[in-house]
Formats: structure tokens, C-alpha cells, sequence
């Protein structure tokens, strides 16, 4: 069985394709996004690896938090191939994602994701044996209360996810915090926790999956303007 993973929350679009091991990805820079871009993108995931739709079994959706536009992309994408497929989609919270790709066995996780506004998701993340549990609630903090807090806290801890587009006089600056990768959400790290999900049946039903914004957006978009009939080319 084939799974579809998705991220599209930041500055990058990804998608990866997964049998047990991963056969395909592909990543680009987008700073608008369209579903057309992404439904390209999974379509030639498909062709260049020979796999026909219908053998795919589930979609894993990054669900946020991010871009209110990148996320509603992904998330009318996934909603239109997954129904027009019949398979589940599973969400994973892309601060989670970022926490299980970069955990390790001594250093408290710090996860970061750019929403805008110089405003920051953040949460944080206790290493356990092959995997992290979550420490705090994310939270929304801007770059110069991020900075005092993780000044304040005296424990070893990693700071991944999009700690390289704070300003430079907020980045942090102590022995005791690390900057490492990985620096975005990307389909591949979806895929790791989206699969444990999967494989335990821990996912909602189809008509109950939602965005994590965790903000109101910047604008009002019209929901017409990101439909698209899902087509596939065998």
C-alpha cells in the first residue's frame, strides 16, 4: 500500500510518496502556492514512479500551524483526491512532526513554525525512547518574548523548525540552547508521524479533520478561489 504525504504550511510545498520506505519526493518554493502546483507535483510523484492512484491507501495532511493559504491548499487537495479515492486522510500537526524528525535522547525539543505577523507557533517536547511526548501546549509568541523565554529556561534543549527567519537580534544566544534542523515541515517528516497514526487507527473521520491555524488570517480568502477539480493521470 502506497501513502500520499503532504506539507504545504510554509514558504515550501512538498509531497513524498511512502511504501514502508520512501520511493519519491519532491520539494519547491512557492510564495504563493495554487492547487494547481500541488496537484502537479502529486501527479508527476505518480508518474515518475510508476504508481497508479488507485493504489494509493491514505493521505497524510500536514494540518498546521503555517500559512492560511499553503494550508488551505493542502488541506482542499487532500480532501478532494482522498474523496474522490475513498481512503482516509490522516492530520499531523507540523510542530509535532518537527519534534519526532529531530529527537534525540538528552535535550528537551523546542519546535518553532513561522505564522506571520512576526509570530511564531511554539511548543515544546520530552525525548522518549524511539519518539517525544509533548511537554507544553503550542502556544503563539513573538520573536522577542521566544527569545526571553528560551533565555530563561536553563535546561539543554534543541530548537528546530523556523528558528532561521527570526531577526537576528532575537535569535537566541546561550550555551544551553542548540539551533539545529530540521528548519521546515516537510512531507517526509509528515509521513513519521502520520504513519504511526495510521497504523494505530489514532485518526479522525473524514468529515472531522481541521486546520490548525491557531490564528485568525491576514485576509479572507474566497473558498471558490482555491477549488479545483482533483484530476490524475494514470
Amino acid at each position: 500500500m502506497y501513502k500520499l504525504s503532504i506539507s504545504t504550511s510554509g514558504s515550501y510545498t512538498s509531497a513524498c510518496l511512502h511504501e514502508e520506505k520512501l520511493i519519491a519526493s519532491l520539494i519547491f518554493k512557492s510564495s504563493q502556492g495554487s492547487t494547481n502546483l500541488l496537484l502537479s507535483e502529486i501527479d508527476e510523484l505518480l508518474t515518475k514512479t510508476n504508481v497508479s492512484k488507485k493504489d494509493l491507501g491514505a493521505i497524510y495532511l500536514d494540518i498546521g500551524p503555517g500559512y492560511y493559504t499553503g494550508l488551505r491548499i493542502g488541506y482542499s487537495v487532500a480532501q478532494g483526491v482522498g474523496a474522490s479515492l475513498g481512503i482516509p486522510i490522516v492530520p499531523v500537526n507540523g510542530l509535532d512532526a518537527l519534534a519526532f524528525s529531530a529527537h534525540t535522547s538528552h535535550r528537551k525539543i523546542c519546535t518553532i513554525i513561522d505564522i506571520k505577523r512576526n509570530e511564531y507557533a511554539f511548543c515544546t517536547y520530552k525525548p522518549l525512547p524511539g519518539g517525544v511526548v509533548r511537554e507544553t501546549e503550542p502556544e503563539i509568541l513573538n520573536s522577542q518574548i521566544l527569545k526571553v523565554k528560551l533565555s530563561d529556561d536553563s535546561e539543554k534543549k534543541l530548537l528546530v523548525g523556523n528558528w532561521d527567519l527570526l531577526p537576528e537580534i532575537d535569535l537566541p544566544n546561550d550555551s544551553n540552547t542548540k539551533l539545529a534542523d530540521p528548519k521546515l515541515v516537510t512531507a517526509e517528516s509528515i509521513y513519521s508521524v502520520g504513519e504511526r497514526a495510521f497504523q494505530n487507527k489514532k485518526f479522525p473521520n473524514f468529515n472531522e479533520i481541521s486546520i490548525n491555524y491557531m490564528r485568525e488570517p491576514d485576509i479572507s480568502l474566497s473558498q471558490t478561489s482555491l477549488e479545483k477539480k482533483v484530476e490524475f493521470n494514470d
